[in-house]
Protein backbone atom coordinates (compact mmCIF):
# COMPACT_ATOMS: atom_id res chain seq x y z
CA UNK A 1 0.00 0.00 0.00
CA UNK A 2 3.11 2.63 0.63
CA UNK A 3 4.71 1.82 -2.47
CA UNK A 4 1.54 2.20 -4.44
CA UNK A 5 0.86 5.43 -2.71
CA UNK A 6 4.63 6.79 -3.40
CA UNK A 7 4.69 5.31 -6.79
CA UNK A 8 0.23 7.62 -7.46
CA UNK A 9 2.87 10.54 -5.83
CA UNK A 10 5.89 10.66 -7.76
CA UNK A 11 3.05 10.12 -10.34
CA UNK A 12 1.62 13.07 -10.33
CA UNK A 13 4.44 15.04 -8.78
CA UNK A 14 5.81 14.21 -12.84
CA UNK A 15 3.01 14.83 -13.95
CA UNK A 16 2.75 18.37 -13.07
CA UNK A 17 5.77 18.97 -13.90
CA UNK A 18 5.55 17.98 -17.41
CA UNK A 19 5.40 20.08 -20.60
CA UNK A 20 1.65 18.07 -21.84
CA UNK A 21 -0.15 18.64 -18.47
CA UNK A 22 1.12 22.64 -18.57
CA UNK A 23 -0.18 23.02 -22.13
CA UNK A 24 -3.38 21.11 -21.81
CA UNK A 25 -3.99 23.08 -18.44
CA UNK A 26 -3.59 25.86 -20.21
CA UNK A 27 -6.19 25.14 -22.80
CA UNK A 28 -8.44 24.26 -20.19
CA UNK A 29 -8.61 27.69 -18.66
CA UNK A 30 -8.47 29.26 -21.75
CA UNK A 31 -11.59 27.03 -23.26
CA UNK A 32 -13.54 27.32 -19.52
CA UNK A 33 -13.10 31.16 -19.54
CA UNK A 34 -13.82 31.53 -22.90
CA UNK A 35 -17.06 29.61 -22.25
CA UNK A 36 -18.12 31.25 -18.64
CA UNK A 37 -17.68 34.61 -20.86
CA UNK A 38 -19.74 33.84 -23.98
CA UNK A 39 -22.23 32.48 -21.16
CA UNK A 40 -22.09 35.56 -19.13
CA UNK A 41 -22.40 37.77 -22.58
CA UNK A 42 -25.27 35.83 -23.95
CA UNK A 43 -26.84 35.89 -20.22
CA UNK A 44 -26.40 39.78 -20.31
CA UNK A 45 -26.87 40.85 -23.53
CA UNK A 46 -29.76 38.67 -25.09
CA UNK A 47 -31.37 36.20 -22.15
CA UNK A 48 -31.88 38.53 -19.14
CA UNK A 49 -33.49 41.08 -21.47
CA UNK A 50 -35.94 38.93 -23.13
CA UNK A 51 -36.89 37.62 -19.65
CA UNK A 52 -37.30 41.38 -18.69
CA UNK A 53 -39.50 41.77 -21.76
CA UNK A 54 -41.53 38.99 -21.16
CA UNK A 55 -42.25 39.51 -17.96
CA UNK A 56 -43.53 43.19 -18.71
CA UNK A 57 -45.65 41.70 -21.38
CA UNK A 58 -47.17 39.12 -18.85
CA UNK A 59 -47.62 42.00 -16.16
CA UNK A 60 -49.59 43.77 -18.71
CA UNK A 61 -51.64 41.05 -19.68
CA UNK A 62 -52.38 40.47 -15.93
CA UNK A 63 -53.29 44.33 -16.09
CA UNK A 64 -55.81 44.37 -19.01
CA UNK A 65 -57.28 40.86 -17.71
CA UNK A 66 -58.16 42.83 -13.73
CA UNK A 67 -59.07 45.76 -15.63
CA UNK A 68 -61.70 43.60 -17.44
CA UNK A 69 -63.02 42.05 -14.30
CA UNK A 70 -63.51 45.55 -13.55
CA UNK A 71 -65.09 46.68 -16.64
CA UNK A 72 -67.00 43.82 -16.92
CA UNK A 73 -68.54 42.03 -13.61
CA UNK A 74 -71.89 42.73 -15.03
CA UNK A 75 -71.36 41.70 -18.24
CA UNK A 76 -70.25 37.76 -17.99
CA UNK A 77 -70.16 36.81 -21.45
CA UNK A 78 -68.17 40.10 -22.59
CA UNK A 79 -65.87 39.05 -19.39
CA UNK A 80 -65.68 35.47 -20.72
CA UNK A 81 -64.63 37.05 -23.93
CA UNK A 82 -61.84 38.75 -23.05
CA UNK A 83 -60.50 35.82 -20.66
CA UNK A 84 -60.92 33.06 -23.42
CA UNK A 85 -59.05 35.49 -25.98
CA UNK A 86 -56.18 36.12 -23.55
CA UNK A 87 -52.82 34.43 -23.73
CA UNK A 88 -53.38 33.93 -20.12
CA UNK A 89 -55.79 30.90 -19.28
CA UNK A 90 -57.37 31.29 -15.74
CA UNK A 91 -57.57 27.97 -13.50
CA UNK A 92 -60.15 27.90 -10.98
CA UNK A 93 -60.16 24.43 -10.38
CA UNK A 94 -57.76 23.46 -7.69
CA UNK A 95 -57.84 20.14 -9.59
CA UNK A 96 -55.71 21.65 -12.16
CA UNK A 97 -53.36 23.39 -9.98
CA UNK A 98 -49.47 22.59 -10.29
CA UNK A 99 -47.69 21.16 -7.76
CA UNK A 100 -44.79 23.41 -7.16
CA UNK A 101 -41.69 21.34 -6.52
CA UNK A 102 -38.07 23.62 -6.04
CA UNK A 103 -35.82 23.55 -9.32
CA UNK A 104 -32.96 25.13 -8.38
CA UNK A 105 -31.54 25.73 -12.33
CA UNK A 106 -35.31 26.96 -13.38
CA UNK A 107 -36.20 28.82 -9.87
CA UNK A 108 -33.41 31.16 -10.82
CA UNK A 109 -34.93 32.35 -13.94
CA UNK A 110 -38.35 32.31 -12.50
CA UNK A 111 -37.40 34.34 -9.50
CA UNK A 112 -36.08 36.95 -11.90
CA UNK A 113 -39.63 36.71 -13.82
CA UNK A 114 -41.72 37.17 -10.73
CA UNK A 115 -39.30 40.41 -9.42
CA UNK A 116 -39.70 41.88 -12.87
CA UNK A 117 -43.67 41.57 -12.98
CA UNK A 118 -43.98 42.19 -9.23
CA UNK A 119 -42.03 45.21 -9.84
CA UNK A 120 -44.47 46.13 -12.75
CA UNK A 121 -47.86 45.26 -11.27
CA UNK A 122 -46.19 46.54 -7.64
CA UNK A 123 -48.16 43.42 -5.00
CA UNK A 124 -46.67 39.89 -4.70
CA UNK A 125 -46.72 37.41 -7.98
CA UNK A 126 -45.23 33.71 -8.16
CA UNK A 127 -43.70 32.39 -11.08
CA UNK A 128 -43.40 28.81 -11.31
CA UNK A 129 -42.10 26.73 -14.69
CA UNK A 130 -43.39 23.60 -15.09
CA UNK A 131 -41.76 21.88 -18.91
CA UNK A 132 -43.68 18.96 -18.39
CA UNK A 133 -45.65 17.49 -20.93
CA UNK A 134 -45.61 20.48 -22.63
CA UNK A 135 -43.91 24.08 -21.36
CA UNK A 136 -46.17 26.30 -19.11
CA UNK A 137 -45.54 29.40 -16.75
CA UNK A 138 -48.05 29.61 -14.02
CA UNK A 139 -48.49 32.51 -12.48
CA UNK A 140 -49.67 32.89 -9.03
CA UNK A 141 -51.11 36.59 -7.88
CA UNK A 142 -51.68 37.72 -4.68
CA UNK A 143 -54.46 40.23 -5.78
CA UNK A 144 -56.42 36.88 -7.28
CA UNK A 145 -55.06 34.09 -4.42
CA UNK A 146 -57.17 31.19 -4.95
CA UNK A 147 -56.65 31.00 -8.84
CA UNK A 148 -53.53 29.90 -10.90
CA UNK A 149 -53.09 31.70 -14.48
CA UNK A 150 -51.91 29.83 -17.01
CA UNK A 151 -49.34 30.80 -19.74
CA UNK A 152 -48.24 28.48 -22.64
CA UNK A 153 -44.84 29.01 -23.70
CA UNK A 154 -44.78 27.01 -26.69
CA UNK A 155 -41.40 27.89 -28.10
CA UNK A 156 -39.20 26.61 -24.84
CA UNK A 157 -39.97 23.17 -26.25
CA UNK A 158 -37.27 23.78 -28.85
CA UNK A 159 -34.97 24.14 -26.34
CA UNK A 160 -31.94 21.30 -26.45
CA UNK A 161 -30.32 20.14 -23.36
CA UNK A 162 -28.24 18.02 -25.71
CA UNK A 163 -27.01 21.13 -27.44
CA UNK A 164 -26.20 22.80 -24.31
CA UNK A 165 -24.36 20.05 -22.82
CA UNK A 166 -22.43 19.98 -25.83
CA UNK A 167 -21.58 23.53 -26.01
CA UNK A 168 -20.51 23.24 -22.28
CA UNK A 169 -18.96 19.98 -21.33
CA UNK A 170 -18.19 18.65 -25.38
CA UNK A 171 -16.69 21.90 -26.24
CA UNK A 172 -14.13 21.53 -23.70
CA UNK A 173 -13.58 17.23 -24.33
CA UNK A 174 -12.57 17.96 -27.68
CA UNK A 175 -10.51 20.93 -27.65
CA UNK A 176 -8.34 18.86 -24.72
CA UNK A 177 -8.62 15.81 -27.18
CA UNK A 178 -7.01 17.92 -29.40
CA UNK A 179 -4.49 19.47 -27.60
CA UNK A 180 -3.31 16.20 -26.03
CA UNK A 181 -2.38 15.01 -29.88
CA UNK A 182 -0.84 18.27 -30.76
CA UNK A 183 1.08 17.90 -27.37
CA UNK A 184 2.49 14.73 -27.48
CA UNK A 185 3.18 14.93 -31.69
CA UNK A 186 5.53 18.18 -30.44
CA UNK A 187 7.02 16.20 -27.68
CA UNK A 188 7.67 12.71 -30.19
CA UNK A 189 10.93 14.00 -31.56
CA UNK A 190 11.89 15.17 -27.95
CA UNK A 191 11.59 11.80 -26.02
CA UNK A 192 13.50 10.17 -28.67
CA UNK A 193 16.00 12.99 -28.39
CA UNK A 194 15.98 12.25 -25.00
CA UNK A 195 16.50 8.56 -25.63
CA UNK A 196 19.42 8.95 -28.02
CA UNK A 197 20.94 11.00 -25.94
CA UNK A 198 20.91 8.84 -22.54
CA UNK A 199 22.07 5.87 -25.04
CA UNK A 200 24.99 7.37 -25.90
CA UNK A 201 25.59 9.03 -21.73
CA UNK A 202 25.04 5.11 -20.77
CA UNK A 203 26.49 2.98 -23.99
CA UNK A 204 28.55 5.35 -25.96
CA UNK A 205 26.72 4.91 -29.54
CA UNK A 206 23.21 5.41 -30.52
CA UNK A 207 20.95 6.26 -33.48
CA UNK A 208 21.11 8.94 -35.76
CA UNK A 209 18.27 11.19 -35.40
CA UNK A 210 16.05 11.38 -38.84
CA UNK A 211 16.31 15.19 -40.08
CA UNK A 212 12.25 15.07 -41.01
CA UNK A 213 9.44 16.72 -39.61
CA UNK A 214 8.80 20.31 -39.04
CA UNK A 215 11.34 22.96 -39.63
CA UNK A 216 12.04 23.37 -35.64
CA UNK A 217 12.02 19.84 -35.25
CA UNK A 218 14.65 19.27 -38.07
CA UNK A 219 16.73 22.05 -37.28
CA UNK A 220 16.94 20.35 -33.69
CA UNK A 221 17.53 17.00 -35.15
CA UNK A 222 20.29 18.07 -37.38
CA UNK A 223 21.97 20.39 -34.70
CA UNK A 224 22.24 17.46 -32.74
CA UNK A 225 23.90 14.92 -35.60
CA UNK A 226 26.62 17.52 -35.65
CA UNK A 227 27.05 17.39 -31.89
CA UNK A 228 27.01 13.81 -31.91
CA UNK A 229 29.66 13.61 -35.54
CA UNK A 230 31.98 16.10 -33.84
CA UNK A 231 31.76 14.55 -30.51
CA UNK A 232 32.17 11.21 -32.44
CA UNK A 233 35.47 12.75 -34.59
CA UNK A 234 36.94 14.12 -30.85
CA UNK A 235 36.71 10.73 -29.59
CA UNK A 236 38.45 9.10 -32.62
CA UNK A 237 41.34 11.85 -32.66
CA UNK A 238 41.57 11.70 -29.31
CA UNK A 239 42.34 7.80 -29.66
CA UNK A 240 44.69 8.25 -32.28
CA UNK A 241 46.43 11.34 -30.62
CA UNK A 242 47.04 9.06 -27.06
CA UNK A 243 48.01 6.14 -29.07
CA UNK A 244 50.92 8.82 -30.51
CA UNK A 245 51.65 10.32 -27.31
CA UNK A 246 51.95 6.35 -25.40
CA UNK A 247 54.33 5.51 -28.99
CA UNK A 248 56.46 8.48 -28.43
CA UNK A 249 57.08 8.67 -24.82
CA UNK A 250 57.92 5.38 -24.38
CA UNK A 251 60.24 4.47 -27.16
CA UNK A 252 63.00 7.28 -25.32
CA UNK A 253 61.43 5.95 -21.92
CA UNK A 254 62.66 2.19 -23.16
CA UNK A 255 66.05 3.83 -24.22
CA UNK A 256 66.68 5.73 -21.24
CA UNK A 257 66.05 2.11 -19.07
CA UNK A 258 68.27 0.24 -21.06
CA UNK A 259 71.10 2.80 -20.91
CA UNK A 260 70.99 3.19 -17.16
CA UNK A 261 71.02 -0.58 -17.08
CA UNK A 262 74.52 -0.20 -18.00
CA UNK A 263 75.14 2.13 -15.71
CA UNK A 264 78.46 1.10 -13.48
CA UNK A 265 77.39 3.19 -10.23
CA UNK A 266 74.98 1.07 -8.61
CA UNK A 267 73.43 3.43 -6.46
CA UNK A 268 72.89 5.96 -9.39
CA UNK A 269 71.55 3.16 -11.33
CA UNK A 270 68.86 2.00 -8.92
CA UNK A 271 67.92 5.28 -8.37
CA UNK A 272 67.50 6.47 -12.45
CA UNK A 273 65.78 3.27 -13.03
CA UNK A 274 63.40 4.13 -10.13
CA UNK A 275 62.44 7.16 -11.58
CA UNK A 276 62.17 6.28 -15.27
CA UNK A 277 59.59 3.43 -13.68
CA UNK A 278 57.59 6.16 -12.15
CA UNK A 279 57.45 8.32 -15.02
CA UNK A 280 56.45 5.53 -16.79
CA UNK A 281 54.11 4.86 -14.60
CA UNK A 282 52.71 8.82 -13.93
CA UNK A 283 52.23 8.46 -18.20
CA UNK A 284 50.16 5.53 -17.49
CA UNK A 285 48.08 6.83 -15.54
CA UNK A 286 47.88 9.80 -17.76
CA UNK A 287 46.71 7.81 -20.55
CA UNK A 288 44.32 5.67 -18.36
CA UNK A 289 42.99 8.99 -17.40
CA UNK A 290 42.26 10.59 -20.90
CA UNK A 291 41.30 7.19 -22.20
CA UNK A 292 37.85 6.73 -20.16
CA UNK A 293 36.04 3.85 -21.94
CA UNK A 294 33.32 5.61 -23.21
CA UNK A 295 34.14 4.01 -26.76
CA UNK A 296 33.65 0.56 -24.79
CA UNK A 297 30.53 -1.28 -25.20
CA UNK A 298 28.16 -2.16 -22.70
CA UNK A 299 27.26 -5.97 -22.40
CA UNK A 300 27.35 -8.78 -19.52
CA UNK A 301 30.05 -9.15 -17.76
CA UNK A 302 31.08 -12.11 -14.36
CA UNK A 303 32.60 -10.17 -11.50
CA UNK A 304 34.55 -13.04 -10.00
CA UNK A 305 36.55 -13.78 -13.69
CA UNK A 306 37.77 -9.93 -13.35
CA UNK A 307 38.25 -11.01 -9.70
CA UNK A 308 40.31 -13.90 -10.72
CA UNK A 309 42.35 -12.00 -12.88
CA UNK A 310 43.00 -9.05 -10.23
CA UNK A 311 43.84 -12.23 -7.74
CA UNK A 312 46.64 -13.28 -10.86
CA UNK A 313 47.58 -9.63 -11.08
CA UNK A 314 48.44 -9.30 -7.61
CA UNK A 315 49.76 -12.36 -6.93
CA UNK A 316 52.39 -11.85 -4.07
CA UNK A 317 48.74 -9.34 -2.16
CA UNK A 318 46.53 -11.06 0.52
CA UNK A 319 43.31 -10.51 -0.33
CA UNK A 320 40.20 -11.31 1.63
CA UNK A 321 36.96 -11.63 -0.93
CA UNK A 322 33.01 -11.14 -0.49
CA UNK A 323 31.54 -11.17 -4.11
CA UNK A 324 27.90 -11.66 -3.80
CA UNK A 325 26.78 -10.78 -7.22
CA UNK A 326 26.78 -14.46 -8.60
CA UNK A 327 24.97 -13.10 -11.62
CA UNK A 328 26.38 -11.16 -15.10
CA UNK A 329 25.88 -7.49 -15.02
CA UNK A 330 25.14 -4.80 -17.57
CA UNK A 331 28.79 -2.67 -17.51
CA UNK A 332 31.91 -1.75 -19.52
CA UNK A 333 34.06 -5.40 -18.46
CA UNK A 334 37.57 -3.50 -19.21
CA UNK A 335 36.65 -0.25 -17.52
CA UNK A 336 35.58 -1.89 -14.41
CA UNK A 337 38.62 -3.96 -14.41
CA UNK A 338 40.48 -0.58 -14.72
CA UNK A 339 38.28 1.22 -11.97
CA UNK A 340 38.82 -2.19 -9.09
CA UNK A 341 42.17 -2.36 -10.20
CA UNK A 342 43.30 0.81 -10.00
CA UNK A 343 41.47 0.80 -6.43
CA UNK A 344 43.48 -2.24 -5.36
CA UNK A 345 46.69 -0.30 -6.40
CA UNK A 346 45.74 2.10 -4.11
CA UNK A 347 44.94 0.30 -1.18
CA UNK A 348 48.13 -1.92 -1.63
CA UNK A 349 50.21 1.62 -2.18
CA UNK A 350 48.95 3.49 0.65
CA UNK A 351 47.60 1.09 3.08
CA UNK A 352 48.30 -2.54 4.58
CA UNK A 353 46.90 -5.51 3.56
CA UNK A 354 44.72 -7.38 3.85
CA UNK A 355 42.33 -5.69 0.95
CA UNK A 356 38.89 -6.53 1.47
CA UNK A 357 37.52 -6.93 -1.91
CA UNK A 358 33.29 -7.31 -2.29
CA UNK A 359 30.42 -6.71 -4.56
CA UNK A 360 26.73 -6.87 -3.80
CA UNK A 361 24.22 -6.29 -5.47
CA UNK A 362 21.22 -4.26 -3.00
CA UNK A 363 18.33 -1.69 -4.19
CA UNK A 364 17.86 2.15 -4.01
CA UNK A 365 14.74 4.49 -4.08
CA UNK A 366 13.90 5.54 -7.38
CA UNK A 367 12.16 8.53 -9.27
CA UNK A 368 11.85 7.25 -12.41
CA UNK A 369 8.58 6.27 -13.35
CA UNK A 370 9.14 4.12 -16.84
CA UNK A 371 10.27 1.04 -14.38
CA UNK A 372 7.34 -0.78 -12.74
CA UNK A 373 9.35 -0.40 -9.69
CA UNK A 374 10.02 2.54 -7.36
CA UNK A 375 13.53 0.81 -6.12
CA UNK A 376 16.07 0.06 -8.63
CA UNK A 377 19.41 -2.05 -8.80
CA UNK A 378 22.52 -0.98 -7.33
CA UNK A 379 25.60 -2.83 -7.65
CA UNK A 380 28.11 -1.65 -5.02
CA UNK A 381 31.89 -2.58 -4.69
CA UNK A 382 34.24 -2.00 -2.00
CA UNK A 383 37.41 -1.99 -1.84
CA UNK A 384 39.14 -1.50 1.76
CA UNK A 385 42.33 -1.75 3.68
CA UNK A 386 43.56 -2.00 7.16
CA UNK A 387 46.32 0.93 6.98
CA UNK A 388 45.63 4.18 9.05
CA UNK A 389 42.76 5.90 6.81
CA UNK A 390 42.53 9.03 5.59
CA UNK A 391 42.46 12.62 7.41
CA UNK A 392 38.09 13.37 7.08
CA UNK A 393 39.34 16.84 5.80
CA UNK A 394 40.97 15.33 3.02
CA UNK A 395 38.10 12.23 1.68
CA UNK A 396 36.69 14.18 -0.79
CA UNK A 397 40.15 16.15 -2.10
CA UNK A 398 41.38 13.17 -3.01
CA UNK A 399 39.14 12.29 -5.40
CA UNK A 400 39.94 14.99 -7.95
CA UNK A 401 42.97 14.79 -10.39
CA UNK A 402 46.38 15.15 -8.90
CA UNK A 403 45.34 15.57 -5.76
CA UNK A 404 46.98 13.23 -3.21
CA UNK A 405 46.82 12.89 0.52
CA UNK A 406 49.24 13.58 2.91
CA UNK A 407 50.59 10.84 3.56
CA UNK A 408 50.69 9.47 0.10
CA UNK A 409 53.17 12.33 -0.91
CA UNK A 410 55.84 10.47 -0.42
CA UNK A 411 55.40 7.16 -2.71
CA UNK A 412 55.14 6.84 -6.33
CA UNK A 413 52.20 8.03 -8.56
CA UNK A 414 50.63 10.94 -10.36
CA UNK A 415 47.47 11.54 -7.96
CA UNK A 416 45.02 10.12 -10.68
CA UNK A 417 44.18 6.63 -9.42
CA UNK A 418 40.93 7.83 -7.50
CA UNK A 419 40.22 9.97 -9.95
CA UNK A 420 40.24 7.62 -13.06
CA UNK A 421 37.85 5.54 -10.52
CA UNK A 422 35.47 8.83 -10.46
CA UNK A 423 35.37 9.05 -14.24
CA UNK A 424 34.71 5.65 -15.17
CA UNK A 425 31.82 5.32 -12.39
CA UNK A 426 30.19 8.51 -13.35
CA UNK A 427 30.51 7.13 -17.02
CA UNK A 428 28.09 4.25 -15.75
CA UNK A 429 25.93 6.79 -14.16
CA UNK A 430 27.46 6.17 -10.46
CA UNK A 431 29.19 7.64 -7.75
CA UNK A 432 32.14 6.92 -5.91
CA UNK A 433 31.74 7.50 -1.90
CA UNK A 434 35.61 7.29 0.24
CA UNK A 435 35.75 6.66 4.25
CA UNK A 436 37.19 5.45 7.13
CA UNK A 437 36.03 2.22 8.13
CA UNK A 438 35.35 1.53 11.68
CA UNK A 439 37.97 -1.53 11.85
CA UNK A 440 40.38 0.99 10.51
CA UNK A 441 42.02 1.66 6.63
CA UNK A 442 40.15 3.57 3.68
CA UNK A 443 37.14 2.03 2.47
CA UNK A 444 36.05 3.18 -1.02
CA UNK A 445 32.78 2.38 -2.29
CA UNK A 446 31.79 2.63 -5.93
CA UNK A 447 27.53 2.80 -6.62
CA UNK A 448 26.65 1.99 -9.62
CA UNK A 449 22.53 1.74 -11.08
CA UNK A 450 22.28 -1.74 -13.20
CA UNK A 451 20.34 -1.62 -16.54
CA UNK A 452 19.10 -5.15 -17.38
CA UNK A 453 19.25 -5.44 -20.88
CA UNK A 454 20.73 -3.29 -23.85
CA UNK A 455 18.67 -1.85 -26.31
CA UNK A 456 19.49 -2.44 -30.19
CA UNK A 457 20.98 0.96 -30.96
CA UNK A 458 23.16 1.89 -34.10
CA UNK A 459 26.77 2.54 -34.48
CA UNK A 460 28.63 5.55 -34.00
CA UNK A 461 27.60 8.00 -36.57
CA UNK A 462 29.31 8.08 -40.38
CA UNK A 463 31.45 11.08 -40.95
CA UNK A 464 28.76 13.00 -42.82
CA UNK A 465 25.98 13.59 -40.13
CA UNK A 466 23.23 14.33 -42.71
CA UNK A 467 23.48 11.11 -44.16
CA UNK A 468 21.40 8.27 -42.38
CA UNK A 469 22.95 5.15 -43.73
CA UNK A 470 24.51 4.29 -40.69
CA UNK A 471 25.80 0.34 -39.40
CA UNK A 472 23.74 -1.27 -37.33
CA UNK A 473 24.75 -3.37 -34.95
CA UNK A 474 22.58 -5.58 -32.38
CA UNK A 475 24.33 -5.81 -29.17
CA UNK A 476 23.53 -9.48 -27.37
CA UNK A 477 22.65 -9.74 -23.72
CA UNK A 478 22.74 -13.19 -21.68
Amino acid sequence: MKKNYKYWQLKIRHTLNSNTWQTVSMVIFIVFASIALSIWLIWRSLYLPEIKNHASYLASELTFIDNANQSFADDPDMLKWVQDNSHVQIISDPSEFPVVNDKIVADFFTDIFAGQVSRELGREVKVYFKFKPTPKLWIWDSKYPNVWLREPVIHYSQYSAGLLAGFVFGLPILTILVSLILVRRLNRPLKKLERTANDYIHLGHATVLPEVGSNEIRKVNTAFNRLFHTLHQAQKERTIMLAGISHDLRTPLTRMRLTAEMLPDEFFREGLVYDIEDMDAILEQFMSFMKDGSDEAVRATNLELIFHEISVQFNDVRFVYDNRVAEDVMVRPLSMKRLIVNLVNNAVRYGREPIHLGAVIGYQESDDLTANTLKKRILTISVRDEGEGVAESELQRIMQPFERGETARTTQGSGLGLAIVSRIAHLHQGEVIARNHDNGGLEVLVHIPLVDTVPNTTDTPSDNPTKHDVNQSNHQTK
